[in-house]
């Protein structure tokens, strides 16, 4: 085993950053859910030998590279002072130092604190990524989202939401209702304002542990709340035992000329 599969096992083995972390050479790869993956590796960033960061390459299974970020040493460790030593009065920029093959830290070694602090900075990162997990198996009320028509009738259509809210309360889960939030703060009749409405109605959606949809028409606005919740991995239950209407087409982006 390598030094830098040493190092790198000592970020990625024991932790929760990846799922099934692969190791070979100064590269670790590992999972981040679907079809996203991540790749660490060891990189020298001024002179050859010395290798002062780690790049994180997340990747999708068919589409390449997503994303990508360079963690320098020195930007999470900060420079070390060496005790004893006259050469680095100053402090050392923390790196790995490949000496013709022996590879080593140069006249410093991290600590433990230092491991748990890029493991942090790592963490931070991949958490942008990661495959949101259905939080069905937590103990306690759930976080329900209330999903139901607003535009046309918004005084019958609110009324209706709070019933369907007060359902869910009743059932002993927490309902996450924004017809009950946004129409007295934000116009639906007003583009703007709801447009505003509508991203915060999905911001609150990412923290829900189940969506229920309710009515037999589904709305356009429904719709991208629905598809919403599929992409977050959140359950869609609905009281229909159809689905309320046809989805509006999803037509693919042309290419520009």
């Amino acid at each position: 085993m390598t030094v830098y599969e040493q190092e790198l096992r000592k970020l990625f083995e024991h932790s929760n950053l990846v799922d099934q972390p692969q190791f070979s050479g100064r590269v670790c790869v590992g999972d981040l859910g679907k079809d996203l993956r991540v790749r660490a590796e060891f990189l020298s960033t001024h002179i050859s030998s010395q290798y002062d960061a780690i790049r994180l390459t997340v990747l999708n299974r068919t589409e390449g590279v997503v994303d990508r970020t360079l963690l320098r040493f020195q930007d999470v460790w900060g420079k070390k002072q060496v005790p004893n030593n006259p050469n680095f009065r100053s402090g050392v920029i923390p790196h790995l130092w490949d000496d013709y093959g022996k590879v080593e830290w140069y006249a410093y070694h991290p600590t433990a604190a230092d491991y748990a602090a890029l493991r942090d900075a790592v963490g931070q990162y991949l958490s942008a990524f990661r495959e949101r997990t259905p939080e069905l198996e937590r103990r306690g009320p759930k976080l329900v989202y209330i999903c139901a028509p607003l535009r046309g009738d918004v005084t019958n259509n609110v009324e209706f939401a709070r019933q369907k809210a007060q359902e869910v309360f009743a059932e002993g889960n927490i309902p996450i209702c924004p017809h009950l939030l946004f129409p007295p703060v934000a116009d639906p009749t007003d583009p703007a304002q709801d447009e505003k409405a509508r991203a915060m109605g999905l911001r609150l959606l990412e923290s829900c542990q189940q969506m229920n949809v309710y009515g037999p028409v589904w709305t356009d606005g429904m719709w991208q709340e629905i598809y919403k919740a599929g992409e977050l991995g959140i359950p869609v239950l609905t009281d229909q035992k159809t689905i309320g209407r046809t989805p509006p087409a999803r037509h693919p982006k042309r290419k520009e000329r």
